[in-house]
């Protein structure tokens, strides 16, 4: 199983409670340029987990005009200060009943970098930037391998064709 593990776009500092920050401009062009660069690779995902937060929420949306999900649930186990452990486990018997799939998590820091260290043994967690997606492939009875983490920025430099605006969801 290839799981995509994304942290929403940059979010507004503040609203009414965390939960309802929502992506700013900024944040909304970082996910619509990290969909574009990764669609020719991931054509659809089969399972969506996406934190209930506002900001992630917002994350799915703007990504999926660009990559479908054929699942899609909200997950209280995604939230920011989710244990990583019990979440690599649901992620773990995800894997276990959909081999051969892609996974999109879209949830917050720290959890997201925790989440990779737990699924990849030897792993630090690494720090993501708003809107960065990590990619890490599970095999049964091996743990994750981490592939890669990029970023708006890393894809920006090296992307061919213009990137149009999805448009502002504040």
């Amino acid at each position: 199983m290839n799981v995509f593990i994304m942290r929403h776009g940059q979010a507004a500092p503040q609203a009414s409670t965390d939960a309802l920050r929502p992506l700013t401009e900024q944040g909304c062009e970082e996910v619509c340029l990290m969909a574009q660069w990764l669609a020719p690779q991931v054509p659809a995902f089969d399972r969506v987990l996406v934190s209930p937060y506002l900001r992630s929420k917002q994350t799915w949306q703007q990504l999926s005009r660009f990559i479908t999900g054929s699942r899609v649930e909200y997950c209280d186990e995604l939230l920011p200060n989710a244990d990583a452990d019990i979440t690599a486990s649901l992620l773990l018997a995800y894997g276990e009943l959909e081999k051969d799939s892609n996974l999109l998590v879209v949830s917050h820091m720290p959890l997201v970098g925790y989440l990779v260290e737990s699924l990849c043994p030897g792993t630090m967690a690494p720090i993501f930037v708003t809107a960065g997606m990590a990619r890490v492939t599970l095999h049964k009875g091996q743990g994750g391998l981490f592939n890669w983490l990029e970023g708006p920025h890393n894809v920006r430099p090296h992307y061919s064709r213009p990137t149009p605006l999805c448009g502002f969801m504040g």
